[in-house]
C-alpha cells in the first residue's frame, strides 16, 4: 500500500521530534505550556460566548457591556505588575502563578452561578483576570528559570506555541458545545 521507504522516513521524523526537541525542554517548561494551553481553552470558551451571554441573556446596554469588556481587558494588565513584584518579595515564583491560575479557575466555573446578575459577571471577570495578572509574570520567571541560557527562546516557543494552540481551540469547543445544547 504504501512504500517502505516512506514509513522509514516517518520513523525517522518521529525519532528527531522525539530527540531534538522533547529532550532539549524541561519538564516545567512543558508542565506549564501544558497548564496554558487547558487555561486557554477555557478562557477563550468564556471570551466567545461571554459577549452573546451579557447582550441576549442579561440585556446589558452598550455602555455596561463597555465597562465589563474594559474591566476583562484592563485589569490583567494592572495585575501583571503586582504579581512580578509578589513573586520576587516572596521569591515564591511557582506559589503566585498557583495562586492565579487558581483564582482563574473558580472564577470561571463561578460564572455558572451568577444567573443574570450582571455585577456578578462583571465581579468574577475582574477576579478572573486579576489571576490571569498575577501568574503572568511569575510564570515566565519559570520559565526562564527553568531553561538554560542557550534554550530559552526554545522554551518560551514551546510555551507560546501550546498556549495559542489552547486559544485556538477553546472557540471552536465552545461553539461545538453550544449547537450541542438545544436552546
Amino acid at each position: 500500500m504504501y512504500p517502505i521507504e516512506s514509513f522509514g522516513a516517518a520513523l525517522r521524523v518521529r525519532h528527531w521530534l522525539r530527540s531534538a526537541l522533547w529532550r532539549r525542554v524541561d519538564r516545567n517548561v512543558l508542565l506549564l505550556g501544558l497548564t496554558s494551553f487547558f487555561t486557554d481553552i477555557s478562557s477563550e470558551m468564556v471570551a466567545t460566548i461571554l459577549p452573546l451571554y451579557i447582550i441576549y441573556t442579561l440585556q446589558l446596554s452598550p455602555l455596561q457591556f463597555g465597562v465589563v469588556d474594559g474591566l476583562y481587558q484592563g485589569v490583567a494588565v494592572l495585575m501583571r505588575l503586582a504579581g512580578g513584584i509578589l513573586s520576587d518579595r516572596w521569591q515564591g515564583h511557582k506559589t503566585v502563578t498557583g495562586i492565579g491560575y487558581g483564582i482563574s479557575a473558580i472564577c470561571r466555573l463561578a460564572l455558572l452561578l451568577t444567573g443574570t446578575s450582571w455585577n456578578a459577571v462583571a465581579a468574577l471577570v475582574v477576579s478572573d483576570r486579576i489571576g490571569k495578572g498575577l501568574r503572568t509574570a511569575p510564570r515566565d520567571a519559570l520559565l526562564a528559570l527553568s531553561a538554560r541560557s542557550a534554550e530559552l527562546a526554545t522554551a518560551f516557543g514551546v510555551h507560546r506555541a501550546l498556549d495559542t494552540a489552547g486559544a485556538m481551540i477553546g472557540p471552536l469547543v465552545a461553539f461545538l458545545l453550544l449547537g450541542l445544547v438545544p436552546g
